[in-house]
């Protein structure tokens, strides 16, 4: 709590000492949907993505002056645009302006175009001074307050098993100043948690806050409170967002960030307490300490009725009811470790170690498929990884250990040969068990016995065709979740863009996921059958004028498990117009959906409130509508808000037990004001 003071005095001190400077940024939603593309089911954190982009935005990176690894922070790079782009400036020296970039190898216009709000042309190096009066003066700050209410009761809340309020509440500060020091926090409330009272020691469910120094001498990063923690690729210790397979095919490998402030909403999977990393000549040194309260479902009591073990930790991070109230902070996680990296030239190394340790034991289930999986108080990973570009080609993976010296590997390859080309493979192997607590490697579910392949390929046909691809194989060797049995399967996905103009684009895609799962058939022995979902998408935006930008798409979907089959189809309109005369713009969606059930559900993005993100399934017989509204009420005032309302045919009821609404009609009003000064 006394960190936390600290942080709302140096808030208010702040505010009260900034002067107004902050143009205001444009909204990042439509740049993520193609990195959120496939990940909709992960427990991925958007906001930490949108919020790095628009930090680049307001602090671009330096092209004649960036390392590859500045340039890493930006996602529509891959490794070897990056090369190409340091080698060009080796050999002719400073570019003077983005005109430069067209003849670098791999640099397409639709890549420039993309990545130049993030790239600075200056030639001279400025290093700021970390002076009061140049912090009180130039420093950009972010406040942001949203509310979401859902217009028709759930169940839970007319029965009174969840114990708060209707309201979701978001509460988000961040100060920037440079690339140097950060300061922010944030409160949420889920609908349904109650505030204050027994329940909330803090007033609110959720708080997280950081101090942070970045590139300070020898010094690249200092957090003091909540962040996040980055190391290789994935194996050992990665605490924040990864995304998986997606559109974008070729973009498998992990770039570790190391350490980094937290500030997104994902309640549980974050760091709280100390961490830095120094820069000492070609040696990368970083250092971390965590302690801090995690949910988890208790499994014994003592004659005192304090918790003696647990049997499984909480991830959703809501507390509405009773049960879910009783889980909160039941267990306490403390993390410590180091990574060391060393970088010649072309060649990277490094390693990491990591040991992670719980109050209360957790106890083993007796689930078949969890048989393998972490019990005990304490979990040690160390790994090995390594990057090595030599030309067109990049070789790259990592090797991790648990104490008992059970092992999980990861061997990737990308290669560039022509310009047009890019092909990427993958093979893992995570070792049945193997027992680990954060990690996040590039596979399909990173669960434990996990073997696989991956093949992604990128193709510019022709100036205005390209082709992306991907094929997956993969095989678990113990049984999981509705699979009995060690079990196999395998995803594709071919995908055509056409870019016929600056007003005109248009995609074709089909994926496809194949997996074997429990056979639904009546049998003595039970055993495994196929489960197929496959989709076909076609997707086309054009801008009329300058005001009017629509867009249109169709989705049809199968599902095949056994002898049952169904189908699925939607069909949407969006339209987005910017009004001349006002800071006006108005984003709506119309989609009419036609689904067997929940197995042929397509998931569509929807623009969203800054830093609030909708990937929703569409399913049932329905349609969807939306509103959003981004109105500018000054240069740093923003007001946003956003109806939405889903009405079904198929059914008197949605959803089911406290998330029940009695009636056909789901509705919700979103609203939010940015403040940026």
């Amino acid at each position: 709590m006394g960190f936390l003071r600290a942080l709302l005095t140096i808030l208010i001190l702040g505010i009260g000492l900034i002067l107004r400077a902050q143009v205001p940024t444009e909204e990042l939603e439509n740049e993520l949907e193609s990195l959120a593309e496939g990940n909709e089911e992960n427990e991925t954190d958007l906001i930490q993505l949108a919020e790095n982009l628009q930090i680049l935005q307001q602090n671009p990176i330096e092209v004649n002056f960036a390392s590859s690894e500045d340039l890493e922070q930006i996602p529509y790079l891959n490794i070897f645009q990056i090369a190409n782009l340091l080698r060009y400036r080796e050999e002719t020296g400073m570019l003077y302006g983005a005109f430069e970039l067209t003849v670098i190898k791999g640099w397409d216009q639709a890549t420039i175009a993309q990545v130049l709000p993030y790239l600075s042309f200056a030639t001279q190096k400025v290093v700021p001074e970390i002076k009061l009066k140049n912090v009180a003066r130039y420093s950009q700050h972010n406040l942001l307050a949203r509310s979401i209410l859902d217009l028709q009761p759930r169940q839970g809340f007319k029965d009174g098993s969840y114990k708060g309020p209707r309201g979701n509440h978001y509460l988000r500060y961040r100060g920037q100043y440079q690339d140097l020091i950060s300061i922010g926090f944030t409160a949420q409330q889920d609908p349904g948690e109650p505030w204050g009272g027994p329940y909330q020691k803090l007033g609110v469910d959720f708080l997280s806050g950081h101090l942070a120094l970045s590139n300070y001498g020898a010094l690249k990063n200092l957090v003091v409170g909540d962040y996040q923690v980055e190391f290789g690729q994935g194996l050992a210790l990665w605490s924040s967002l990864a995304f998986g397979k997606g559109a974008e095919t070729v973009g498998i490998k992990r770039f570790a960030r190391g350490v980094r402030p937290f500030t997104g909403a994902e309640e549980n999977r974050f760091m709280r307490g100390v961490a830095s990393t120094w820069q000492i000549q070609d040696w990368e040194v970083s250092a971390f300490y965590s302690r801090h309260a995690i949910d988890a479902n208790v499994d014994e009591l003592d004659t005192s009725l304090q918790a003696l073990n647990v049997s499984s930790l909480r991830t959703t991070g809501l507390h509405r009811t009773a049960g879910e109230l009783s889980g909160k902070d039941q267990n306490t996680l403390q993390t410590m470790g180091g990574n060391v990296n060393f970088n010649y030239q072309q060649l990277k190394v490094g390693a990491t170690l990591v040991n992670y340790q719980l109050e209360l034991s957790l106890q083993a289930s007796d689930r078949v498929y969890q048989k393998f999986r972490f019990s005990g108080k304490e979990v040690t990973n160390s790994s090995l990884h390594f990057n090595y570009l030599f030309l067109d080609l990049n070789i790259f993976g990592e090797i991790a250990f648990d104490a008992q010296g059970h092992s999980a590997q990861i061997l990737g390859l990308q290669s560039q040969p022509a310009e047009a080309f890019h092909a990427s493979l993958l093979v893992r192997n995570l070792a049945k068990e193997y027992r680990f607590i954060y990690n996040a490697p590039f596979a399909e579910t990173g669960a434990n016995g996990e073997r696989g392949a991956y093949l992604g390929l990128q193709w510019q046909l022709h100036k205005d065709w390209q082709w992306r691809a991907y094929l997956d194989v993969y095989e678990f060797t113990w049984p999981r979740f509705r699979a009995d049995a060690p079990s196999r399967g395998n995803d594709l996905l071919s995908q055509f863009n056409w870019q016929g103009s600056r007003w005109l684009s248009a995609y074709l895609r089909f994926r496809q996921e194949t997996r074997q799962m429990n056979s639904q058939q009546e049998t003595r022995i039970q055993g495994l059958e196929w489960e197929q979902r496959s989709s076909l998408r076609l997707h086309a935006v054009y801008t009329l004028a300058s005001q009017w930008r629509l867009s249109s798409r169709y989705e049809h979907s199968w599902y095949h498990l056994g002898s049952q089959a169904e189908t699925g189809s939607v069909l949407f309109q969006d339209l987005r117009y910017q009004f001349n005369r006002w800071p006006l713009q108005l984003t709506a969606r119309y989609a009419l959906i036609n689904t067997a059930s929940f197995n042929t559900r397509i998931y569509a993005y929807e623009n969203d409130l800054t830093y609030a993100f909708s990937i929703p399934p569409y399913y049932g017989e329905s349609t969807r509508f939306y509103l959003l509204a981004d109105w500018d009420l000054t240069k740093d005032l923003t007001f946003q808000a956003k109806y939405a309302i889903t009405r079904f045919f198929d059914r008197a009821e949605i959803s089911s037990g406290n998330q029940a609404i009695n009636g056909p009609v789901n509705s919700e009003l979103r609203m939010q004001l940015r403040w940026r000064f």
